[in-house]
């Protein structure tokens, strides 16, 4: 719990090399909202350093801890102007408020690893690329959520037909070229 006390202050103050001291250097990070993972100092670190980019003035406000053996759950809020590329989206210039959730393992008193999540639905709002769900509420934008989900769909199946599509020619490939020690003839291709 030690090194939470310690490496908040390390966050606001915007000092990387200051919030790596209290990881393992074999941290791992596990981004849950984008699928991603980073190993290592030098990842977590690049990573710190983009969104410390993409929100100059963050500040980060632990709301809840809950410690439990060598793993402690914490709710905080990442507040901030976003006034650079964050998340790969280009700066919009407001403010927003990120609230999050990480289950962090710790050895030898430091962050070994850490699920993180946070609302991208909520972000995508506040930085005013998503409206609100009340908009379905309303019979155009109703409609035009329909619209949207019926092109969704559609594009799913196309997806997974040329996948399938693309696995049949790729084991049809290579049952041919396992079985036939010969190259095969344009005749023999049909």
């Amino acid at each position: 719990m030690a090194a939470f006390a310690l490496v908040v202050p390390r966050w606001n103050a915007h000092d990387v090399p200051g919030i790596l001291a209290h990881y393992d250097d074999e941290i791992v990070w596990h981004d849950v909202a984008a699928g991603r993972r980073y190993r290592g100092k030098a990842e977590v670190g690049a990573y710190l350093e983009r969104l410390m980019a993409g929100l100059p003035d963050l500040t980060l406000e632990v709301t809840q801890r809950l410690p439990r053996g060598r793993f402690v759950a914490e709710e905080y809020v990442i507040r901030g102007t976003h006034a650079g590329t964050l998340f790969g989206l280009p700066p919009t210039g407001r403010r927003l408020e990120i609230r999050c959730l990480s289950v962090v393992e710790f050895r030898d008193g430091k962050l070994l690893e850490d699920h993180f999540s946070f609302d991208v639905a909520s972000v995508l709002h506040q930085a005013g690329l998503l409206p609100p769900l009340t908009v379905a509420d309303t019979a155009l934008g109703g409609a035009a959520l329909r619209l949207a989900v019926g092109v969704t769909r559609r594009a799913d199946t196309a997806r997974a037909a040329i996948g399938a599509l693309l696995a049949l020619l790729g084991t049809a490939h290579l049952r041919r070229t396992t079985h036939h020690a010969r190259p095969i003839t344009p005749k023999e291709h049909r």
